[in-house]
């Protein structure tokens, strides 16, 4: 099962992913996960993910869902080979992060993952528009899903779960949050992501009231302690994507917004 997307830039996917891993597993199946890779060294190496595994190598998404899930994941820039290597596990189901686009990969059910406020933009393909392959192609996949969409057969609602924090691994709900930083003595927050939509993780916060300086990043970046350094905050909030690369980071005023879909019914 390919989840994937026909536009560039970031709709959500991840969290696509773990909600329909997490859904899966509840009904008794074994579930496996093959990616790209995307933003790490491996190439054409065959690895499995390990909670411990170095982002730097395997790639921020790819350790995100090996954690959260806690099913076999196996990256490479060939998706043939990592399902290869999954076929040995007994699995019921391989979900593939991304790969639509990849038709060396044979699959047997296809979900594309839109945003509802962009949607397909001007409908043409790179680079004249953000479309990565033609519109008519969504005619063919099984099952459209929308990022804060309408329609409850097809939309996909994140709510914030609440917030942990990076060092002492603390979780706080967003109630207790509020409570937390903003009555009393209010606190100055930052909102820091490197995602592909940094826009709509500060509108998420912000629904929610945290309301602080916003600094945004390259998809994919690693925030470096020197940058977070120069932030002159009391709590700096950012997302599950980001926190899988500061590991070794000791800045106390780090928390990381948790979040789930909400996947419709199908």
């Amino acid at each position: 099962m390919v989840v994937g997307g026909i536009t560039v830039g970031g709709t959500g996917k991840t969290p696509v992913i773990i909600a329909l891993v997490n859904a899966l597993q509840l009904r008794g199946l074994r579930v496996g996960i093959v990616s790209r890779g995307y933003g790490g060294s491996t190439g054409d190496q065959v690895i499995r993910v390990t909670p411990q595994a170095d982002p730097r190598v395997v790639g921020d998404e790819p350790l995100l869902i090996a954690r959260k899930t806690g099913c076999p994941t196996v990256v490479c820039r060939q998706r043939v080979a990592a399902l290869a290597l999954l076929e040995s596990d007994g699995l019921d189901l391989i979900l593939s992060d991304d790969g639509l686009q990849h038709y060396a990969m044979a699959r047997a059910f296809e979900i594309v993952v839109l945003d509802a406020q962009r949607g397909v933009g001007n409908g043409q393909v790179i680079p004249m528009g953000p479309l990565r392959e033609p519109i008519e192609r969504l005619a063919s996949v099984d099952w459209v899903l929308y990022r804060a969409g309408n329609d409850p057969a097809s939309a996909v609602a994140y709510q914030p779960l609440g917030f942990r924090h990076l060092l002492s691994d603390t979780f706080i709900n967003v109630a207790e949050a509020q409570s937390k930083w903003l009555q009393n003595t209010p606190h100055q927050l930052a909102l820091v992501a490197a995602i592909g939509q940094p826009a709509q993780f500060f509108q998420t916060l912000t629904e929610q009231g945290f309301v602080g300086e916003t600094f945004a990043y390259a998809d994919h970046d690693t925030i470096s302690a020197r940058e977070l350094d120069l932030i002159r905050a009391d709590v700096i909030i950012t997302t599950e994507k980001d926190a899988v690369k500061m590991t070794a980071n000791t800045d106390e005023r780090i928390w990381v917004l948790e979040i789930s879909a909400q996947l419709p019914r199908h």
